[in-house]
């Protein structure tokens, strides 16, 4: 068994939310890859996106998933755009039992739609980008994992943790 869970998933899919629960429920340690960027960099990640880039945020986000993927007993939150960067995705499957949280788009919009902290929303048709990007990310979302969770508006939290739970440990 793959000692780490890492969570994949679209932005507003609820990757941090389950995996704190997850991380809880199975009393593992759980890490933000986003959040520790922030705390490293001390700026926003829309900061970031804005002064130094998209390129220059996926390189801190390689090296803090090389780091953390050196632990053990870890639920791991990833960024919504982690599988674009074929190495972070093979360094977590090296570690990680990876699931993807697969939630559906007008669940994602109804998240996001009035949060300014999402750098690559901040557009003039925000929903026909969260769509563009979405269609083009999903096929690597469903390629890159282990095992896949379907959320919509309806999915209860901690139903959603007992489905990954159960499957991480019984396989």
């Amino acid at each position: 068994m793959k000692e780490n869970i890492a969570l994949i998933g679209f932005m507003g899919s609820g990757k941090t939310t389950v995996g704190r629960a997850l991380a809880k429920a199975l009393e593992m340690k759980f890490v933000d890859i986003d959040k520790e960027i922030v705390k490293i960099e001390n700026r926003t990640v829309a900061e970031i996106f804005e002064q130094d880039g998209e390129e220059y945020f996926r390189e801190l986000e390689r090296k803090i998933i090389e780091k953390e993927s050196k632990d053990n007993n870890i639920v791991i939150s990833t960024g919504g755009g982690v599988i674009i960067d074929n190495s972070n995705i093979k360094k977590l499957k090296e570690s990680s039992f990876v699931v993807y949280l697969n939630c559906d788009i007008d669940c994602i919009y109804s998240r996001v739609k009035n949060k300014k902290h999402r750098p690559l929303l901040n557009v003039d048709e925000p929903y026909k980008k969260l769509v563009e990007l979405y269609n083009k990310r999903e096929i690597l979302y469903k390629i890159s994992c282990d095992f896949s969770v379907d959320i919509d508006k309806n999915s209860y939290l901690y139903d959603t943790v007992e489905k990954i739970k159960n499957k991480y440990i019984n396989g």
